[in-house]
């Protein structure tokens, strides 16, 4: 008699009917598109209610930044040097001084004067500008406190009392070369170059002064003319120069500072 297999209970659950799966919710796009839209327009709207809020609500308006007062007479910071009734406004300044022979004899004592109006100059400066002085007669004498050619010395109160002693020590002596001690102040950059010196030959020719204008190229020259007595008539060398590299001419006649004499006021006195 045959045997019949024993059924064979399974162990794995049969899976549940299709229609009692839980399928996860998916949000049609258009429902997605619109809910984010309505968040942007309210984060907008509440933006723009919070501009409109009338001062009382929000304290007030702002008041406006105060910035610290600057130190300096300008509100940039640059220095207002004046020399011999001229002036010259920058961070940077050459003054270029004639020391020949002519410039301390016959009794005129021109140097001298040159030495007290330089002396009051440097006082308008501060230790954020930069200052050079080059007297000059066949050779130029730079001060020079770094020791480092070619380079401005910071208006410290140290440079100015190194200055003060480097003036000091200037004499009347030699011959003049004009145009070399010109290009070795244009050479340092700076802003503004006093020049002073009472024009004594050789002068500037048309192509030195073609030459100090392309090496210029904007710094301002102040031209300034020592003589003895009325100017002459006619334009100095000096007056064309000035002109020129867009600086300011001034006759200064040496009579003027004699002791009892009258002077006459200068430009911007």
């Amino acid at each position: 008699m045959a045997r019949t297999a024993p059924a064979v209970t399974s162990l794995v659950e049969p899976p549940p009917p299709q229609d009692l799966v839980r399928k996860p919710a998916h949000w049609p796009r258009c429902l997605v598109v619109t809910f984010l839209a309505l968040a942007w327009i309210g984060a907008a709207a509440s933006a723009e209610d919070t501009s409109k809020k009338s001062p009382a609500s929000t304290g007030g308006p702002k008041k406006p930044a105060i910035s610290a007062p600057s130190i300096y007479a300008n509100p940039e910071g640059k220095a207002r040097v004046t020399l011999f009734g001229l002036t010259g406004e920058g961070y940077k300044f050459a003054y270029v001084l004639d020391r020949s022979a002519s410039m301390g004899g016959s009794g005129r004592q021109a140097l001298k004067v040159v030495k007290a109006e330089l002396l009051e100059s440097l006082k308008a400066l501060d230790d954020v500008h930069q200052f050079q002085i080059i007297f000059y007669n066949e050779k130029p004498a730079v001060f020079n406190p770094s020791g480092m050619r070619g380079r401005l010395a910071f208006a410290t109160e140290e440079n100015k009392e190194r200055a003060a002693r480097f003036i000091r020590s200037i004499v009347a002596d030699g011959n003049t070369r004009h145009d070399d001690a010109l290009k070795l102040a244009i050479r340092t950059s700076p802003d503004v170059i006093f020049f002073l010196t009472d024009g004594d030959d050789p002068k500037l020719t048309r192509s030195d002064l073609d030459r100090i204008q392309r090496m210029a190229a904007g710094i301002t020259i102040h031209a300034i003319e020592f003589g003895t007595g009325p100017k002459t008539a006619g334009k100095s060398f000096l007056a064309v120069l000035a002109e020129e590299n867009g600086g300011k001419y001034v006759y200064v006649d040496i009579l003027d500072y004699a002791p009892g004499a009258k002077r006459t006021p200068k430009p911007g006195e």
